[in-house]
């Protein structure tokens, strides 16, 4: 059995998604609502696909008697548009050293894992134009749980069920970009690797007590020596 269950957030971690999500969900939105809304990276950092929707729909005042299945609707759309969008767009982009990163960990003991709000679908699409898909065994995502906190004991639920391993909370590590990443680690008792690309980020970010904090991933050197250490 692998020494360590290693959850990798997307957005952020891996890949910068472009605009294509947020004006495929705006799309979506406006479809159902002839409402329009501009989403800034407050409003998604962390957050899951089903949560966004619901807080759309509060922000742009959609009263609850026209709410029947509507986030449902809404984003079932919004995987429509970013399946014809997102392969053609030319702002997503692979952060440096992340592809390294998941070769590294492949050749570690450890279970490979996504740990991210998008629902699982829209998560491929963003992952097929670079090939990543492949390095996950599993994951879990916004379509297991609106609530981003809810998602690392369905992980372990997850690896229990198809390949009968059990991990203790202390032998996950979840690797993300945002505060919300590092709360949903340590409200379930696992450690967190915080990726800090922005300055303006680190304050909010280590006042959480992150257990390793990178600048990214051009040097490994942190991420493997923090994992080795662990593994024993």
């Amino acid at each position: 059995m692998p020494k360590l269950l290693i959850l990798i957030d997307i957005d952020g971690t891996l890949l910068y998604p472009g605009m294509t999500p947020r004006h495929a969900l705006s799309a979506a939105i406006r479809q159902y609502t002839g409402k329009t809304i501009e989403f800034t990276v407050p409003m998604l950092a962390g957050m899951t696909d089903p949560l966004i929707v619901r807080n759309a729909l509060d922000f742009l005042g959609v009263g609850d008697n026209i709410r029947d299945n509507l986030p449902e609707r809404i984003l079932e759309t919004y995987l429509e548009i970013l399946a014809d969008h997102y392969p053609r767009a030319k702002d997503p982009r692979l952060y440096p050293g992340a592809r390294t990163l998941l070769r590294l960990l492949q050749d570690m003991p450890v279970r490979l894992g996504l740990i991210t709000g998008n629902l699982e679908r829209g998560a491929m699409i963003k992952l097929q134009p670079f090939g990543l898909a492949e390095y996950f065994s599993m994951g879990v995502f916004g379509s297991d749980h609106s609530d981003r906190d809810r998602l690392p004991l369905i992980a372990l639920e997850k690896c229990h069920e198809r390949f009968r391993e059990n991990y203790s909370p202390k032998q996950v590590v979840i690797i993300g970009d945002s505060v919300r990443d590092v709360l949903c680690a340590h409200r379930n008792g696992m450690r967190a690797i915080a990726v800090v690309r922005h300055k303006d980020r680190l304050a909010s970010i280590t006042a959480e007590n992150p257990d390793l904090i990178v600048s990214g991933f051009i040097k490994l050197d942190p991420v493997k020596n923090y994992l080795v250490t662990l593994i024993g």
